[in-house]
């Protein structure tokens, strides 16, 4: 498995640049970020409502229960429908759900390090992220137009960051693939 990966060393390198370039294109073209982003949640909500009607479909010509199918197709895609004709109200609406989403999973994470903190060392770390987690949950709650913000930065320091790795390993593997050793750099045991 090294060896192969060493021998595509450059797909590493070209998904970091591809990633680092993201990342810069996500912090000087906010706005197409955020409609590229609202087009996809658009796309996504009109195929799932699409398989969820077909799948209805199905359940109807066996005489099953296909009402459920058929209400979460109707409303997927009218979701995909109204985020194509009012973007901005979907991007606050996905804002404000992963403001609720990461506030309920780090007042979560906070109770878990509470339950477990006779079983394990070093609990408040569990505890400390999930203070943040659910502090930026608050802060994409209360005031969405930050929200957008962060989720912007956060996309982009992602795509930086992996970027970055990406290229390292790939540079690693090259360099592993360019030694002198028959198994491009595996470690050969002694018989």
């Amino acid at each position: 498995m090294l060896a192969a990966s060493t021998r595509q060393w450059w797909a590493f390198v070209l998904q970091g640049i591809l990633g680092i370039v993201f990342g810069v294109l996500v912090l000087l073209f906010p706005g197409a970020a955020l409609v590229t982003l609202v087009a996809l949640f658009a796309a996504w909500a009109v195929i799932s409502g699409a398989g969820a009607l077909t799948q209805g479909l199905r359940e109807a010509q066996h005489r099953g229960n296909s009402w459920p199918y058929f209400l979460i197709g109707v409303v997927a895609i009218a979701a995909g429908v109204l985020a194509v004709f009012v973007p901005a109200s979907t991007l606050l609406a996905l804002i404000v759900f992963v403001g609720a989403w990461q506030l309920v999973t780090g007042l979560t994470e906070i109770y878990v390090a509470y339950r477990i903190r006779r079983e394990i060392d070093n609990e408040w770390l569990i505890a400390a992220a999930g203070l943040l987690r659910a502090i930026l949950g608050l802060v994409f709650l209360l005031m969405p137009g930050l929200g957008v913000v962060v989720s912007l930065v956060v996309i982009a320091a992602n795509a930086f960051a992996f970027g970055l790795l990406a290229i390292v390993t790939g540079l690693r593997l090259r360099t592993l693939r360019d030694r002198p050793s028959s198994s491009a750099g595996l470690r050969q045991s002694p018989a």
